[in-house]
């Protein structure tokens, strides 16, 4: 697998005084090289791999199945999962994330992200749903739709800006990206809001509900004992906020809807992220809308600027550029 960033324009900022990195990366510089060439072309949203193993490989497809590929060496494929009764999967909906427990082991349980369709009159397209799964116990190559465990279930009313990408931190905590709803410009007003649904930034759940950690403010999303909110999630017990200035909450009753689960906000659509094998630092891009895409070093609490800010560039005038995070590159 390799990965080519044309044109990048490196941002200066002193918040991030250990990169070294040039201020144009050339495509020409890398290659790219099929890895199983023996295998179907599949039209794949994710990669992934249970914790400690080194000879499968696991792969989703936008329209609902999840293929195991098994003996790298001389690989075969074969469905693991298949998620596509009922699916939306248009524009950038469908199956979009995949992530196994750190004790995936013993536990057997993964987790995915997927949007299944909503009825025509009901105002919306789809849900935004996180749910659990485990592992067939007689069959490791197989899970079951009926293992379903749902986290939360959000409304969507466009089948743009989905995000969907999960990865479990260093910390056993899983993240999770989210974005805007869709819609041009933030119009559904789901930027920049920490009380309202789980959109616009990328969320930290303890899907083990350790002890110590908080329930989340009921929602109309949230399926109750589902998970929990780490204890130092960054807006927890917060009763005020402003952006760029400007309040966006202040005080009751606000507070019994702010949504804990947020790590970090400001995100239009963070498509993909990943977090450093060594460091830990978690990276994310976002997807613009028309002038700059952007990627990230994502800070807990940090406010990457979506819809006041487009990368560096500043999108809306009745705002300032006080208290956001600027991106470390965009292009």
């Amino acid at each position: 697998m390799a990965l080519a960033i044309l044109g990048v324009h490196l941002n200066g900022a002193s918040s991030f005084p250990a990169l070294n990195l040039p201020p144009v990366f050339h495509g020409s510089d890398y290659q790219v090289e099929e890895a199983f060439p023996s295998l179907p072309d599949l039209f794949c949203t994710t990669i992934a791999s249970p914790p400690g193993e080194t000879n499968r490989l696991f792969l989703t497809t936008q329209d609902g199945l999840i293929y195991v590929v098994t003996n790298l060496a001389a690989p075969s494929l074969s469905v693991f999962m298949d998620l596509r009764k009922g699916l939306y999967s248009e524009f950038e909906a469908g199956l979009l994330g995949l992530a196994f427990h750190p004790d995936f082991a013993r536990n057997g349980h993964f987790f995915v992200f997927y949007t299944p369709a909503m009825p025509a009159d009901s105002g919306y397209v789809c849900l935004d749903r996180l749910s659990r799964f485990t592992m067939d116990p007689g069959n490791p190559n197989h899970a079951s739709v009926e293992s379903e465990v749902r986290l939360f279930s959000q409304p969507d009313r466009h089948g743009f800006h989905n995000g969907g990408d999960l990865h479990f931190g260093q910390d056993g905590y899983l993240y999770v990206g989210v974005g805007d709803e869709g819609g041009a410009y933030g119009e559904f007003g789901n930027a920049q809001k920490i009380d309202g649904g789980l959109f616009s930034g990328i969320l930290r759940l303890d899907v083990d509900r350790r002890p110590g950690s908080l329930d989340p403010n009921p929602g109309v999303a949230v399926h109750p004992g589902a998970y929990a909110i780490p204890p130092d999630n960054p807006f927890v017990g917060m009763t005020h906020y402003r952006v760029g200035g400007n309040p966006v909450f202040d005080a009751e009753p606000a507070t019994p809807r702010l949504r804990t689960e947020f790590y970090a906000i400001g995100f239009r659509n963070p498509w993909r992220f990943s977090f450093d094998r060594v460091t830990g630092a978690l990276w994310a891009n976002d997807v613009g809308q028309n002038r700059r895409d952007e990627v990230n070093l994502v800070v807990p609490g940090g406010n990457y600027g979506w819809n006041v800010l487009e990368g560096s560039l500043l999108a809306n005038p009745a705002y300032t550029r006080d208290g956001f995070t600027d991106p470390v590159f965009e292009y």
